[in-house]
C-alpha cells in the first residue's frame, strides 16, 4: 500500500509539468548598450512605479551584483525622482545567465518619463565597479 501512494504521488508530481521560466523576451523594454549587461523590464504603475525586469550577462562574466536606477524625468529633461535596486539570486553571474531585480519609485508628480539604466555593478570576490552613475 505505501509504495502505491509513493508511486502515485510521483506521477502527480510528474504529470504538475514544470513552472513558467521568465525570459528576456517576456519583457516590453530592452537595453543592450552597456558594455556588459542587457537589461530587459516592464513598468508596473500603481500607487507608485515599479520596474521588474532581467539583468543579462551578455558580454562578461564573474558578477557579483547589478545596482538599477530608476529615474523619472520630467518635460525638460530634469531628474525630479531616483530610485536604486539591486539584482538578488545566485551569488555570481555568469556569461549569458540572467538575474531578476526590482526597483520602486514614489514618483513626485511632475514626471513625463521613466528611465531605467545601470548604476554600478559588482566583481566578483568583492572588487567594486561604478558605471555610468549620475
Amino acid at each position: 500500500m505505501r509504495w502505491l501512494l509513493v508511486s502515485a504521488l510521483v506521477g502527480l508530481a510528474a504529470c504538475a509539468g514544470p513552472s513558467r521560466i521568465v525570459r528576456p523576451a517576456d519583457f516590453p523594454f530592452h537595453a543592450t548598450d552597456h558594455p556588459f549587461f542587457d537589461v530587459h523590464w516592464r513598468l508596473e504603475r500603481n500607487a507608485g512605479v515599479l520596474a521588474v525586469g532581467l539583468v543579462e550577462a551578455a558580454r562578461q562574466a564573474g558578477i557579483a551584483g547589478v545596482t538599477l536606477e530608476l529615474r523619472g524625468v520630467d518635460t525638460s529633461g530634469r531628474v525630479v525622482s531616483r530610485s536604486l535596486g539591486t539584482t538578488y539570486g545566485a551569488p555570481l553571474l555568469f556569461l549569458g545567465e540572467t538575474r531578476p531585480f526590482t526597483v520602486r519609485l514614489r514618483p513626485t508628480g511632475q514626471e513625463q518619463r521613466f528611465e531605467l539604466r545601470v548604476w554600478g555593478f559588482k566583481w566578483e570576490f568583492g572588487k567594486g565597479g561604478r558605471d555610468g552613475g549620475r
